[in-house]
């Protein structure tokens, strides 16, 4: 059997995994399930509750019959430290050793306590105040509390699954995206996951990551939290109130949904609509505020400056969006988002690079769980 390997990705509404085979250009995608977790077994990307996660993942490989324990692990949680930094230039081997010496002043927690790891962005000259010049790489630095990884390995653990490769998820995202850019492509980028309570982006110019964040405590779940507080329901009601409403003009309502709350079956003048619409204007804002602040604060990088253009903000200003998660598939919310940036957002589609046999019958709903796995495993097969 040729080598395969699963990518793992635990939310706070589910879990999903997807089991592939490596190709020297494309994924094969042998397997996929998803399993709904019940409510505090993971919260913003903490685990709150191991045993039940623990039980969660059995139940997931049983019911996606994998023929592989191997698992590349995708985290997303907002204590993740992520931060450019300028260092001095080493061969690769002496850089990675040295690297816990030349960071342990900017961490939060001791170095002792932290898993590390960087992307080199570039290596650069730069001419000191006495008019020496030096290297030095221009590094993204991700760390992040063994506590908080230990918690996801171990509930995997003990579930039998062998853990080959933590990531953080924006940057699994970003691997999926990079084998479908053109060459040359040049423009800057923005993948925005909208989980449901993390929204996790990452900015990237040609595959390169320029900027990433992850926003604890939005995402689906306060569209539907807004909505079960209107209207004092159930979180299943207001969920599945929120999915068939959507907002303006993407209503999806059969005859069960209509209530006295509404008689029109087209849903555009649902009451439950207008408090669906006001908190995903909300969100909308603040992946915007996000995205205002990359630009803002964003460095020029080779390539940023054009002509009539010499701050190089025509190089960090976002061109092009890319949504996924199950947050990003509430109907009318591409549209919406596209309108509040001013940019186009499109759906991040992993299929290009990815071989989906035809007997896997993948609804429309499995896509956007897709592409966490799918990024995983490009990451863990290069």
């Amino acid at each position: 059997m040729s080598r395969t390997l699963v990518g793992l990705d635990i939310g706070s509404s589910g879990v999903r995994a997807a089991e592939f085979v490596p190709g020297r250009r494309r994924l094969t995608l042998r397997r996929f399930a998803q399993l709904p977790l019940p409510a505090g077994v993971v919260r913003a990307g903490v685990v709150a509750d191991g045993e039940a996660l623990t039980e969660a993942l059995k139940e997931l490989w049983s019911k996606g019959k994998f023929g592989s324990r191997n698992v590349a692990l995708g985290v997303a949680n907002a204590g993740v430290l992520v931060r450019q930094l300028d260092l001095d230039w080493m061969p690769p081997a002496d850089f990675r050793k040295a690297l816990r010496y030349q960071v342990q002043d900017v961490l939060p927690f001791s170095v002792d306590e932290a898993n590390l790891d960087h992307h080199l962005l570039e290596e650069l000259d730069v001419v000191d105040e006495d008019g020496s010049t030096r290297r030095v790489a221009r590094i993204l630095l991700v760390a992040a509390s063994r506590d908080m990884v230990d918690s996801f390995v171990d509930a995997a653990r003990h579930a039998r699954l062998r853990i080959q490769a933590v990531d953080l998820l924006p940057f699994a995202l970003l691997r999926a995206r990079t084998p479908t850019l053109a060459e040359g492509a040049a423009a800057t980028e923005a993948i925005v996951d909208i989980g449901s309570d993390v929204v996790s982006v990452v900015v990237h110019t040609a595959g390169v990551p320029r900027y990433v964040r992850m926003i604890p405590g939005v995402g689906g779940d306060s569209i539907t939290g807004a909505v079960q507080q209107r209207y004092d329901w159930t979180w299943e009601d207001a969920e599945r109130t929120k999915v068939y409403v959507g907002l303006p003009g993407h209503a999806h309502l059969d005859p069960s949904q209509v209530t006295s709350l509404s008689p029109r079956t087209d849903g555009l003048d649902h009451a439950a609509q207008q408090v669906v619409d006001a908190a995903a204007r909300g969100l909308a804002e603040e992946i915007s505020t996000t995205l205002d602040f990359y630009r803002d604060s964003a460095p020029e990088h080779p390539g940023g400056s054009e002509a009539g253009d010499p701050a190089g903000t025509a190089g960090t200003a976002v061109g092009r969006v890319l949504l996924t998660g199950s947050g990003a598939q509430l109907g009318g919310f591409e549209e919406l988002l596209g309108q509040r940036l001013g940019v186009p957002v499109d759906r991040l589609d992993v299929l290009g690079h990815v071989r989906a046999p035809g007997r896997l019958r993948l609804a429309d709903v499995d896509l956007p769980a897709l592409a966490v796995p799918a990024g995983l495993c490009v990451g863990a097969a290069r």
